[in-house]
Order: C-alpha cells, then structure tokens, then sequence
C-alpha cells in the first residue's frame, strides 16, 4: 500500500505520463501516422525520387503522372521531377515556394529539405545518364489537416491530453476531498460545535492526510476536555465561593441584631476565602508557567523538616502526630517558596485525613540515578481512597466526598497546586492506598545527593565569564 502524499503524486504522475505515451505509440502504430521532421522528410523524398526515376524510365511519362499524383494523393506531397538537362518531364513546373531549394540542391548536389510556412524539398538522384531532382512541397500542416486527416490528429494528441487530465483531475480530488473536509469540521468547531469529528469521513486513509486527521480530532478532544474542565472548575469556583458568602450575609445579619458571636464565625469564613482566592490565584499562576520567581540551589531536607515542624505544631491539640522516618540531602535548583507549597501542600491534606491519636510519616531519599531520583513520601493512616478515583484527587476541586472535606477545612486545590509544581519542575507525583490502610502520596523531583553538584557548575559559569 502507497504511503505518503509525495509518493502517490509521484506515482499519479509518471502514470498519467506513461499512459499518454503509450497512447500516442499506439495511435500512431495503429493509424500509421509518423512524426515529420527535417531528416524523416529527406529519406522519404529521397525514396520518391528514386522511384520517380525508375518508373520513368521503364513505364515513361504517363506511369511518372500516375505515381506522383498517388503521391499527392497519399502522402499529400505536391512534385514534379526534373531531368538531368533541368527540363520538367511533365511539364508541370517546380511547386511554387520551392524555387530556392531547387536551388541549393543543384548547388550541393544533395538532398535539401527546408521547414517553415512551407514544407519544401529538393532529392537529388544521380543515374548513369545523368542527375534527376524531385522538387516537391508538402501539403501540411494545413494541407494535412484539411486534407482527410483530422480525426487522426485529434486521436494522436487530444485523447492523449485528455487521458492525463483525466488521471490529474482523479489526483487532485483524490487530495482536494479530505482537506474540504478538515475545512469543514474546522468551520463547525469554530462555530462552537466541539463534537463534530474529522476521522469518520477520512480516518481511514493511511497517509498523512489521514495521520492529519487523526492528531486534528485529538486536538479537538483536548479542546473539549479542556472547555469542558473550564466551565467545571467555573462552576466549582462559584460554589466554593457561595457557601461562605451566604454565611457571611446571616452572620452580618446576626450582627446587625446585636449578636456578637457571629462576628467570630464572619472572621472564619473571610479567612476561608482569602485562603480559597489565594490558592486560586497560585493555580492560575503555575498554570501558566508565570511563578517561578527565583532559582537558587534548594536542599529539599531543610523544607521537608520544616514543614513537618509546622504541621507537628499545628495538630499536636488533636492528638495528632507528623514523624519524619528518613531525611536525605536532596539538592535541586529552585524556587523554595513553590518548593515548600509543594510538600507542604500534601503533608496538609494527609494532616486533614488521618485520624486522630495517628501519624502522618514523611520520608525523603535519593531513588536511584533517573531523573525523578528525590523520593518524598507521605503517608497517613485515614480511611483512604477508591482505587478509581486515585487519579482525580489531583484535580481542582474533587473530592471524595463533599461533607468529609468540609469538615477538615479544605478547599479541594492543595495536591492539585501540589502535582502543578512538581511537573513544572520535571518531576511528578501519584498516589496510591497503603497496605495497612490511609493514603499514600509520592513526590518525585529530579535531584542530587550532593550540593557539590552545583557548586560546581557555579564556578564553571563564573569561569567562562
């Protein structure tokens, strides 16, 4: 099977030329139609005349009148002939235009054939007794035309020409269908119909038309899955943002009625939506690849106990505990604020989901020599998640359940912030159900063991400077 548009015009081509040249052979073999030009003339007129003589001389002048006229008849060629004293046996004269040729072949004593508006020829036939010259002037292409032979030039080169157009215009729809048809459904999607697919009329195609339209409906998939995750992020923005508003508008109201309790419960709320903007704002900055402020080298231990410190502080009242098990120096060029948000980001959502007299442990260390080498696992002793929903919780906004995370305080955007950075810095993070129960949560980072690493190629850099 041809594969690739270069080849099949290729191909189309040389086989629209072929068949146009196999057809003009076979026209011409077939209606005895020879191509006429300067030197095919000179042997032909040069047959004429020796025939011309040898009939002349054996048969006189009344078989000479018969031939030439066969002649004229046949090949459409106007002579006379002239004997070895100059004189025209039949008194024709010499065909008018051919005077000059006459000329240079009694000059030369050769064959002469000229081409122009007029087709003449002088053939120069040296006998015994002397020379005899035919002059002769061919009746084409006009008198070729109109003579008889028309339909034999349209078969030689219309039918040709109108094969190849043929086979080109096959080939040009043959490319043209497919690419109506990506216009079209690029059209529908941009009139904002993101379901219409270009794979069902030309997927099937095995070139890179068909390739084309196969990356062109993955292309319209994302952008569906994307406008689709947009207007449920919207929609998820607008109800987080809902609920503590209308807290805020019975707590005001209370206030309003002199029930100073409810001012505390307005503080609660304002501060869960400047923590909900804020963490908002940071998606939308990592998103877009806008916040990595400053690069300097990191060692991802000193973040790692510090968050666990805050977090140890933070539930010691719940009978709560956060251990760091392992800790090694892991090294990596960075932003330590992103860096901390990342780790700090799952430590808290384990913090919310462990129960309580439980612990959330932290490890850090160097996992093997690949890119993603620094290994920090959390892992907490909660309920855990459903195994088909792992990959979601990474998602803005999702939850588990929707009373579970309101009563643990979240927002449903800290592992989402979380895995943002982490790719950001060409690392990844999954999670998964631990053995023993709880959820476990892995943060890969590329790394290295030694701060050696970049003090070396710090120098190197001021060196070259």
């Amino acid at each position: 099977m041809i594969r690739g548009i270069y080849s099949k015009i290729f191909l189309w081509f040389l086989l629209a030329t072929g068949v146009t040249s196999a057809a003009v052979f076979l026209i011409t073999v077939v209606s005895h139609v020879q191509s006429l030009g300067p030197s095919w003339m000179i042997g032909v007129l040069d047959q004429y005349a020796r025939s011309a003589v040898i009939i002349y001389e054996y048969g006189g002048k009344d078989r000479l009148a018969e031939y030439l006229q066969r002649i004229q008849d046949a090949s459409f060629l106007q002579s006379t002939l002239l004997d070895p004293q100059g004189h025209d046996i039949l008194g024709r004269g010499v065909p008018p235009g051919a005077e000059k040729v006459l000329a240079e072949a009694r000059a030369t004593g050769q064959t002469q054939f000229h081409i122009g508006l007029l087709w003449t020829g002088a053939s120069v036939d040296d006998r015994p007794e002397g020379r005899y010259i035919l002059v002769a002037k061919v009746l084409v292409p006009y008198g070729f035309v109109l003579g008889g032979a028309l339909e034999t030039t349209i078969l030689k080169w219309l039918l040709p020409a109108l094969v190849g157009a043929m086979l080109c215009l096959l080939l040009a729809r043959h490319l043209a269908t497919p690419i109506r048809t990506l216009q079209s459904v690029a059209g529908r999607i941009a009139d904002g119909d993101l379901s219409v697919r270009a794979s069902p009329a030309i997927g099937s195609r095995k070139d890179e038309l068909g390739d084309l339209a196969r990356d062109f409906d993955k292309m319209a998939d994302r952008i569906q899955a994307l406008l689709r995750k947009q207007q449920e992020l919207l929609g998820d923005i607008s109800h987080e943002l809902r609920s503590p508003l209308t807290r805020l508008g019975v707590s005001l109201e209370l206030v309003r009625r002199g029930e100073t309790d409810a001012v505390e419960r307005m503080q609660a709320d304002l501060d869960r939506l400047d923590t909900l903007i804020g963490q908002i704002l940071t998606l939308t900055r990592l998103q877009m690849g806008d916040d990595r402020k400053s690069e300097m080298p990191v060692n991802l231990r000193s973040i790692v106990e510090a968050v666990a410190e805050d977090a140890r502080f933070e539930v010691k009242e719940d009978g709560k505990s956060v251990m760091i098990s392992h800790a090694d120096d892991c090294w990596l060029k960075g932003d330590p604020a992103l860096l901390r948000s990342c780790i700090e980001n799952v430590v808290r959502n384990a913090v919310h989901y462990t129960k309580p007299q439980t612990e959330v442990a932290i490890s850090l260390d160097i996992a093997g020599s690949g890119p993603d080498s620094a290994r920090i696992l959390v892992a907490d002793h909660g309920d855990g998640v459903p195994e088909e929903t792992l990959s979601s919780i990474f998602e803005p906004f999702y939850r588990v359940t929707e009373a579970r995370e309101h009563e643990t305080g979240g927002t449903g955007l800290g592992l989402s912030i979380a895995q943002r950075i982490a790719i950001i810095y060409g690392g990844s993070i999954c999670a998964r159900n631990g053995c023993a129960g709880g959820l476990e949560i892995e943060i890969r980072l590329p790394a290295k063991p030694h701060f050696e690493f970049w003090t070396r190629k710090n120098q190197r850099n001021k060196s070259v400077a």
